[in-house]
């Protein structure tokens, strides 16, 4: 009988330690990687968001002075004018033509002369463009922190590719003859064309996300006709103004300095350098201000 009590005193103790610790709260699980992801998961703040992208317009100054050089299509500029020289409309060496759209149209009319396939090269570029900011708009959408920072990094893997594929010979650069005209047509110049104008995409796309219409990026034609036609252009405060000035001389010196460095030290050269300022871009976006709650 005593062994009956003995056995029930010590499942009631049982029973209620049980209880007793069960009734303590749980720790939280994993406090360091919610505090993480709520920290790469919240939205970025619009406080000078237009520095990453006017340094946008010195990567396609770099990128699209680079490629025209080198093959005779952009990536970046998908529209432009075509000015025929009035000594010569036909000839390949007074002719001035900009936007890949118009070298499209030029192809009906097998244009410019000594260009072959220049229209095919326009049209890739024209839909590897269109594709990305299709991509990028969808599956980037969002301004937090994460989906900037991987969008810049995809955009800085798609240069750097290109980078590399020129580097190792893969593509070969163009032989001209002479007179000046392609010798040779080379279908894989299309491959670094496709990532670099798919790339482009995303910074146009980031751009509108952002709010900052007066930079695109890509082109300055309606930048140029908004920074002339504002009322307030020579009033001392006027970011718009500001930044449509910034996207014209950024986009400016980085057509310069990628014709000089390509001519110096080589097309690879100028794509290491943009896509490495895509990447340095894609790290400040993860340690970009939050923002903050309206007042």
């Amino acid at each position: 009988m005593n062994r009956t009590m003995d056995s029930s005193v010590e499942n009631s103790r049982e029973t209620s330690k049980r209880a007793s610790l069960s009734s303590l709260p749980l720790p939280a699980s994993h406090p360091k990687s919610s505090g993480y992801a709520e920290y790469i998961t919240a939205m970025v703040s619009k406080d000078h968001s237009d520095i990453p992208m006017i340094l946008c317009c010195l990567v396609s100054g770099l990128c699209d002075s680079s490629s025209y050089n080198a093959w005779s299509c952009f990536v970046s500029m998908q529209t432009g004018t075509y000015q025929p020289s009035s000594i010569n409309p036909f000839s390949s060496k007074t002719n001035k033509s900009t936007g890949n759209t118009i070298f499209l149209a030029l192809g009906a009319a097998n244009l410019p002369v000594g260009h072959p396939y220049g229209w095919a090269k326009s049209l890739i570029s024209i839909v590897a463009f269109n594709l990305g900011c299709k991509f990028f708009a969808t599956v980037f959408k969002k301004l937090d922190r994460l989906h900037l920072s991987l969008s810049f990094a995809f955009q800085a893997t798609c240069i750097l590719i290109a980078a590399i594929l020129v580097q190792t010979n893969v593509v070969p650069p163009a032989h001209t003859d002479s007179a000046g005209h392609i010798a040779d047509v080379n279908f894989l110049e299309l491959v670094p064309l496709i990532f670099l104008a798919f790339q482009s995409g995303g910074q146009i796309v980031t751009s509108r996300l952002l709010g900052l219409n007066e930079i695109p990026t890509t082109v300055l034609t309606s930048v140029y006709c908004d920074l002339v036609s504002d009322p307030n252009i020579l009033k001392k405060s006027n970011v718009k103004r500001d930044r449509r000035a910034g996207s014209v001389v950024f986009l400016l010196v980085g057509g310069l300095a990628g014709g000089w460095i390509s001519r110096t030290a080589g097309l690879s050269v100028v794509f290491w350098i943009a896509g490495g300022i895509k990447a340095v871009l894609s790290v400040a976006w993860m340690f970009w201000k939050e923002d903050g709650p309206l007042l």
